[in-house]
């Protein structure tokens, strides 16, 4: 403040000596002192321009501040005691001004870039819309959720469900919707929340946007397992002495010497009785494995080797089964004994599906990239009918008579202890591939 006060008193100073000057000169006229009169006129012409010049530097130095704010250009300076510069003080503090909001400019440069960055980077999607449907902005995990490359028009969503664009414009804040979504023979569940907020005047829709499915999966097999304890534990207490009394009436029965007619009736219904019963024991000690499958022990496991066991097991089978192991450095964190198990029940279910087909073929294959690593067993199969996709790894669930609906569920719960994933893809009459993916 003080340094603008002495500018202002400088002002006075001049202007005050430039109407001095004048009246001077006006006197000097009247008296016809000629050489003094055209001195003084010269003085006050030089005057003239040094205030002009200064005034000149002055309007300069505002107009590059201007400009220099305008087109966010923080290279300028101004350095006191330049002879472009005009008052020192008033150049000094132009230069803190600018100096100050140079500061304030890179820390919220800085600020976008952190938020953007961490935006970018989270493992939910976001995306920004306006009402007319305009896309504002997305972060990566959105294109990784829908499958996409890019994403410039909201339009473009309707590859993937044709009512998907309408669907997010209609979300009403607070709710959460899940959206199901099946591409490539996966299905994934999202969870989608909306808020509404508003930025220089414009209202925007922001929807974020999170893959749901493994912690649904995990919760269902859980549910599973506890309804398979309890009707396992209740059953196996009511058959324990069904099975112990038929068995002893049985014995009973078959040992006396009486000619009542009944007996044989007797013994045929008591032999039936055990027999089913032991069945129906056996059939729930088969599904009390889904209940106590071990803790995976993660080790290097080597997938060349591990092909190299399978190829050993099938070597005398009907059904040709390829092993392809693209790169033999492959190695994914197994216990190797569970993931026999999976593999042989996939392989084990390809060959059933081939056993009618007259040019039958089974391929182990394997993929990787940088997050994961794949193994594909493909057979050529009839494949599996549309409705049965959904249930196809549910316990209990099967599409073959006889079967057990053990098999599959087994293996989605060992991969879900290995922190994998297993999914199928299939088509009608063009076969069936099951996939396990590990994270690498």
């Amino acid at each position: 403040m003080k340094s603008f006060q002495n500018s202002r008193l400088i002002l006075l100073l001049q202007s005050g000596s430039l109407v001095f000057l004048s009246v001077l000169l006006g006197i000097l006229l009247m008296k016809s002192l000629w050489f003094c009169s055209l001195f003084t006129f010269f003085v006050i012409l030089l005057f003239i321009l040094h205030i002009d010049k200064q005034q000149q530097k002055l309007t300069e130095m505002v107009m590059r501040l201007i400009t220099a704010i305008r087109f966010s250009d923080f290279s300028l300076s101004f350095r006191p005691g330049s002879k472009k510069q005009a008052d020192p003080r008033l150049t000094q503090a132009m230069e803190q001004a600018l100096k100050q909001f140079r500061e304030k400019m890179y820390t919220l440069e800085e600020q976008h870039l952190y938020y953007n960055t961490l935006l970018s980077t989270i493992d939910s999607g976001i995306l920004v819309l306006n009402r007319n449907g305009t896309i504002e902005w997305y972060n990566k995990t959105v294109l990784r959720e829908f499958g996409l490359t890019s994403l410039r028009q909201l339009s473009e969503l309707a590859a993937i469900t044709p009512d998907l664009p309408d669907l997010l414009l209609r979300l009403i804040p607070g709710e959460t919707h899940i959206l199901r979504l099946e591409q490539s023979g996966r299905v994934r569940e999202i969870a989608l929340n909306p808020v509404i907020f508003r930025i220089q005047g414009k209202e925007l829709l922001l929807i974020s946007l999170k893959n749901i499915h493994s912690v649904l999966e995990n919760n269902e097999i859980e549910a599973w397992q506890k309804l398979i304890r309890v009707l396992t534990h209740e059953i196996m207490n009511s058959l324990a002495p069904i099975i112990s009394l038929s068995e002893t009436l049985t014995e009973r029965v078959a040992r006396t010497t009486t000619e009542d007619a009944t007996s044989p009736v007797m013994l045929q219904a008591l032999e039936a009785i055990h027999r089913r019963s032991k069945g129906l024991l056996e059939f729930v000690q088969n599904y009390r494995k889904l209940t106590r499958i071990p803790a995976p022990e993660l080790v290097p496991l080597s997938l060349e080797e591990l092909f190299t066991g399978l190829r050993k097991l099938h070597a005398t089978s009907v059904i040709p089964c390829e092993f392809i192991c693209h790169d033999p450095r492959l190695q994914i964190q197994a216990d190797r004994t569970q993931i026999e198990q999976v593999l042989l029940n996939l392989i084990r279910n390809a060959e059933e599906a081939c056993r009618d087909i007259p040019a039958p073929l089974i391929r182990i294959t394997t993929q990787s990239d940088t997050t994961q690593i794949t193994i594909h067993v493909e057979d050529n199969g009839p494949g599996i009918v549309p409705e049965a996709l959904d249930k196809i790894f549910v316990p209990f669930f099967t599409t073959k008579s006889g079967g057990s609906g053990i098999g599959l569920s087994l293996c989605k719960q060992i991969m879900t202890l290995h922190k994998g994933n297993i999914t199928v893809k299939s088509q009608t009459g063009a076969g069936s591939v099951f996939t396990l993916s590990f994270r690498r």
